[in-house]
């Protein structure tokens, strides 16, 4: 709800009213009213309308989303992720409509997607019709029947392989949003989108719901956008903080709050994850000193640097790994296995085709198993810090 505070204060002065007036007028306790006042905790619906009726106005004054509760209407209340919020604001902004006349079209669109969902597998068919007709490749993938039979049995979400090793499965239903997001490229994005696994019912992290405001509050910025969309940042609150002592924000203000807030937010966790780092440590290096000296010495002869990831990592990945040291999100450098480089080289010389894999490496393996055993007490670590 976008409830005006100040507005508040400024009906309570032009009725001649106090808070204490206010709260004996609609049965609430002083505390709860003065919440409302200093911004912290907004009113409910029936609240809104009751504080309206005493002063003399419409609840649309305080929330121009606000919506009367009709006859049939029914009142729910839900919590939802910080990403899924940050969509419901950029509708908001985009089109004009509240969170409510979203969640009345929820079963609507949910309907729809989980009807396309279903048709997944009949568009493979079309597609491997298609393949055949014009001589490519074939579209089938290994699992398939996997997929029809979820689609048969109206499971949209996907059933799970029971060997997907050697039979994949889809989420259908993330397979539907993709494939209808690529028809309106122009105006929403599914390129981070996380999804779900095959069974599992989805989010809204990663989902990109309106390219255009984005692009002018981030200036392109990637990382910033995919930070917006997994809800790193909460675009409410900042959107709060940038209107302090103002009544209008332009796009432009706001897109420097924005970048102010991932920055300040980058720089605070980065802080919080290093002290939780060394607090660690030492509790690790208290149980097992041997182990703790020889996982360090494999660190710094064998990992590549500290903020080094692979290349399938997202720009928010690698921040998100990066502000959060306590991970210890550190990668071997192959080059530096005598064991693997001598197997690979000794298989260029043959001038066959090998797989040489660096768990065959003496020194990987135990670099996992000492990562595997760290893991183990990491648990225990963090009961105590929490």
């Amino acid at each position: 709800m976008a409830f005006k505070a100040d507005l508040l204060r400024k009906k309570l002065k032009e009725e001649g009213k106090s808070r204490d007036e206010l709260a004996a007028a609609i049965k609430k306790h002083k505390r709860t009213v003065s919440r409302w006042l200093a911004g912290t905790n907004p009113p409910k619906p029936k609240d809104l309308e009751a504080i309206a009726r005493v002063l003399n106005c419409k609840p649309q004054d305080f929330d121009p989303f606000f919506a009367d509760m009709g006859l049939g209407e029914v009142s729910i209340q839900a919590h939802v992720s910080a990403a899924s919020h940050n969509a419901y604001e950029l509708m908001r902004w985009r089109y004009g409509v509240s969170q409510k006349q979203i969640m009345e079209l929820a079963p609507v669109l949910f309907a729809i997607v989980a009807g396309h969902a279903l048709k997944v597998p009949d568009q493979d068919d079309a597609l491997e019709l298609e393949a055949q007709m014009s001589g490519r490749p074939s579209t089938q993938m290994i699992g398939d029947h996997i997929d029809r039979r979820a689609s048969k049995f109206k499971h949209c979400f996907g059933l799970s392989s029971p060997d997907p090793y050697n039979e994949t499965s889809r989420n259908l239903f993330d397979t539907a949003i993709h494939r209808l997001s690529a028809q309106a490229a122009d105006y929403i994005d599914a390129r981070w989108y996380v999804g779900a696994e095959p069974g599992d019912v989805p989010g809204a992290s990663g989902y990109v719901t309106d390219t255009d405001f984005l692009e002018q509050v981030t200036g392109g910025d990637r990382a910033l956008i995919e930070a917006i969309v997994k809800g790193r940042i909460r675009l409410s609150t900042v959107l709060k903080q940038a209107k302090e002592g103002k009544e209008r924000v332009s796009v432009e203000e706001f897109a420097v709050s924005v970048r102010h807030a991932h920055a300040q937010g980058i720089e605070e966790q980065r802080k919080a994850g290093l002290k939780k780092l060394k607090a660690w440590r030492a509790f690790y290096a208290d149980l097992h000193p041997d182990l703790a000296e020889e996982y360090d010495h494999l660190v710094a002869q064998h990992c590549h640097e500290e903020g080094w990831y692979p290349e399938r990592y997202t720009d928010d990945d690698r921040i998100q790994k990066w502000v959060n040291p306590f991970q210890e999100d550190r990668h071997i450098n192959v080059e530096t296995l005598a064991e693997y480089q001598r197997l690979v080289a000794e298989g260029s010389e043959k001038g066959k085709f090998s797989l040489v894999f660096p768990d065959q490496d003496p020194i990987y393996r135990r670099f996992g198993e000492l990562q595997r055993h760290r893991a183990r007490f990491k648990k225990q670590f963090e009961e105590t810090w929490a």
